[in-house]
């Protein structure tokens, strides 16, 4: 394939890796941009369908004289550009339930939930983006109020910039798209649960405040969790992967990413998924369900012999699941011992 032809296929990713860089150069630039200079250079550079949204920022200023514009402000007219560009119309939920078809249902769920997971990990790139564009000694004013902000949110408690950087840049990451489709599978019954059709929730995640979500039938007397409701379903995938990535109880999930990143191996959902132990009370059961999810409908490519199973792999450790003992009774003096299996 030729570069002409790899450009055209990827003209999206292209149009927003040029906006970047404009937006860099914009922002370390001490001269001051115009306008009517960044719309000339979209024309020779980039693609019709990723310039189209900056360039309805920028005719949102031809009604007035053109003028010069400090460069801060013009990079945080593109940084909004590119981010709107990332924030596509949600397709509601679709009505799952009235698919008889099991193997059709399952397509159309998995290629939706596809798409939630897609835009949700292309935001994670961007804050990624973000944070390593920042330098802790010569922060600004939105920079510092963004950090902290997410500092907050991914329960850092550092106050030095260069930590904080550097911590956020070591719990946000993208998660494999085959762990997004088959918790949520599980959890939503393939959205058709009620959490699902009536709150836009698709992990079964609890909030604690009364009126913030559904109320779970069955749920204790006294308990006053709720299941979260969202907006749409967007919402809940971004609120999913956020709270994989700032959760005390998932950071040996994060460990086991950090430690294939490390060596340079792919970040597969099968070894992420030992990391959700603490997600559901039924522990290993709920993680070898999981597996089945992934390896029956082929979600990722499925090694017979895993390096799970080895002590010579430098993350076996990580992704070790202690099993409980089973419990059998001897038939002969009438006492319970336990078996490991």
């Amino acid at each position: 394939m030729n570069i002409t032809a790899l450009l055209r296929q990827h003209a999206g990713l292209t149009g927003l890796v040029i906006l970047l860089v404009i937006a860099f150069l914009l922002k370390n630039t001490e001269n001051t941009v115009f306008f009517s200079v960044a719309t000339e250079e979209l024309e020779n550079q980039s693609k019709p369908a990723t310039s189209k949204v900056l360039k309805n920022e920028i005719n949102a200023h031809q009604n007035t004289k053109a003028r010069a514009v400090s460069s801060a402000n013009a990079a945080a007219s593109i940084s909004h550009a590119i981010e709107s560009s990332l924030r596509p119309k949600v397709e509601q939920l679709p009505d799952f339930s009235s698919v008889t078809d099991v193997r059709i249902k399952k397509s159309k769920f998995f290629n939706y939930l596809g798409r939630l997971s897609n835009t949700a990990n292309n935001k994670i790139v961007q804050l990624r983006v973000e944070l390593q564009r920042m330098h802790p000694q010569r922060l600004t004013k939105p920079q510092q109020h963004r950090l902290t902000r997410l500092s907050k949110s991914y329960k850092i408690k550092t106050k030095v910039p260069a930590e904080q950087i550097d911590l956020l840049l070591r719990k946000i990451a993208t998660i494999p798209a085959a762990l997004v489709l088959a918790q949520a599978a599980n959890e939503s019954a393939w959205g058709t649960s009620r959490f699902a059709t009536q709150g836009n929730n698709l992990f079964g995640q609890w909030c604690f405040s009364e009126g913030c979500g559904l109320v779970p039938r069955g749920r204790p007397e006294g308990a006053n969790y709720e299941v979260r409701k969202f907006k749409d379903p967007q919402e809940s995938v971004d609120a999913y992967i956020r709270n994989l990535n700032s959760h005390a109880s998932y950071l040996g999930l994060r460990r086991i990413r950090e430690c294939l990143i490390d060596g340079g191996q792919p970040v597969t959902a099968r070894a992420l998924s030992a990391g959700l132990i603490s997600y559901s009370s039924r522990g290993v059961e709920y993680i070898d369900d999981i597996r089945s999810l992934i390896r029956v409908n082929k979600l990722e490519l499925w090694q017979k012999s895993w390096w799970g199973n080895s002590n010579q792999h430098p993350c076996s450790e990580l992704v070790q699941l202690t099993r409980p003992a089973i419990v059998t009774e001897d038939p002969i003096h009438g006492i319970t011992t336990p078996e490991a299996k």
